[in-house]
């Protein structure tokens, strides 16, 4: 075949790389090992590759100049030329146009063809299971590489994925097989690494995973997401710090995205290290501005329950001036809860009832400022009140269940049992808890006791 068809046929398939970028394994699109392999001379194998005619050869002649610079105009002069009994030579250049252009179902509709047109079109099975790994199609991806590869096409890619589509059906012992032997025959490819990597986390071997992110990260220390991966098998293997210093190592890259920044704090706030989880949410609260409301408020409900009320204050009140006259409603609400449950940890029991008087004025089904009411009345001894406002909050769905915990646990702590238990009861039967279950049967021995 003459230099001018390969180079028409060998151009089809290295422009579809143009395609691939939202390909989870867009690196390989880079390498130009890759697209050497992949832009390989067509029709040296004479037994894998389909014949072409000599009035085809001028077709394809005929096309080639569209086919570099303008490729819906080549698809539109290609595709009326395909006829049942074409070369499949056609069909598959024409897939190869639509991959270039995005257009999956096409270029997986030709490849097919080609493969009808010729059965051992090793290349045309390749490209389609590409596609079909592209397109998500896993099961069918596996199912077609391997074809190509008993067709003879076996390389560290072939390898990589079918590793790859292995991994996604969560097939790990034949991803890792796949993926160990793609990494002994392109040993520099990261893909592949990664791949492998996944597979030891996914079966529980974080200490391998570790191992290999070592090796990994010593070669590339600019890679966060390298730091980020091995910073996710520290946690499974129970090594929060460790985990906290990979993060701060791509924190000071300045890649941290607010995800990983609100991780961060939620390790040192689990840690006891409150000012350190203060400082990895106040740099979230900067990458978040006014888009992502959630995390802000999760970050104050994390600190306040954790009795970090000082960081907890500050964290509320930089919440507060961020998001300025945008705030929700709701979100001023809840954050109106927690300086309510702040100033009553810290005796200022005026403050937290005015706080939430305020909270019921402005939302009267706001169950949990009821409870929270309720539950300040009964720590001063006024057990009327607290009983009124528990009963009030257990008219409302969303806190029925929270109410009746509270009012039961008032009821305790006066020592009246009985009363307390069918309150339990409906709690519990409204949702199964172990702890409640406990606690349940310890008021119920008392009740006895105290009967007795």
């Amino acid at each position: 075949m003459n230099k001018c068809l390969q180079l028409i046929l060998g151009l089809a398939v290295s422009l579809s790389t143009l395609s691939a970028q939202s390909d989870p394994t867009k690196d390989m699109w880079d390498d130009p090992a890759f697209v050497k392999s992949f832009t390989a001379s067509y029709g040296i194998l004479s037994e894998y590759e389909p014949p072409i005619s000599k009035d085809e050869k001028l077709v394809l002649r005929a096309v080639m100049d569209a086919i570099k610079s303008n490729r819906r105009a080549a698809i539109q002069q290609l595709e009326p030329q395909i006829k049942p009994k074409t070369s499949a030579a056609f069909d598959f250049i024409l897939a190869n146009l639509y991959f270039q252009e995005g257009n999956l179902p096409n270029a997986a509709k030709y490849y097919n063809k080609a493969i009808r047109k010729f059965p051992n079109f090793r290349r045309a099975y390749k490209n389609l299971g590409l596609v079909q790994a592209r397109a998500g199609n896993y099961k069918a991806a596996v199912k077609t590489i391997s074809k190509a590869m008993e067709l003879g096409d076996v390389d560290g890619r072939s390898y990589g994925l079918l590793g790859y589509g292995y991994l996604n059906q969560e097939l790990y012992y034949p991803a890792e097989a796949a993926y160990r032997q793609a990494i002994l025959m392109k040993p520099e490819t990261l893909d592949w690494k990664l791949g492998l990597a996944k597979c030891l986390q996914r079966t529980e071997r974080y200490d391998e995973a570790i191992a290999l992110f070592d090796t990994l990260i010593k070669l590339h220390p600019d890679r966060a997401d390298f730091w980020l991966h091995q910073s996710n098998a520290y946690i499974s293997k129970d090594k929060p710090l460790a985990a906290a210093r990979n993060i701060e190592v791509v924190r000071r890259m300045g890649k941290a995205d607010l995800a990983t920044l609100s991780r961060l704090g939620d390790i040192y706030i689990n840690n006891d290290a409150p000012q350190l989880a203060l400082d990895a949410y106040l740099a979230a609260l900067k990458l978040a501005g006014n888009k992502d409301t959630h995390s802000l408020i999760r970050a104050a409900k994390i600190l306040t329950r954790s009795g970090s009320y000082e960081q907890g204050k500050v964290m509320i009140a930089q919440t507060r001036q961020q998001l300025g006259d945008q705030i929700k409603e709701a979100d001023d609400l809840t954050l109106l809860i927690l300086e309510a449950r702040i100033a009553r940890a810290e005796g200022d029991i005026e403050t937290a009832i005015t706080a939430l008087d305020q909270i019921i004025q402005r939302d009267a089904l706001n169950g949990e400022a009821i409870i929270d009411l309720g539950r300040i009345y009964a720590a001063q001894g006024d057990l009327a009140k607290a009983i009124n406002r528990f009963e009030q909050a257990e008219k409302i769905e969303a806190s029925e269940r929270k109410a009746l915990i509270a009012h039961a646990q008032a009821l305790v702590s006066n020592t009246d049992y009985q009363a307390a238990l069918p309150l339990l009861r409906r709690a519990l039967y409204m949702q199964p808890d172990e702890n409640l279950e406990d606690y349940l049967k310890r008021v119920e021995r008392a009740a006895r006791n105290k009967g007795a």
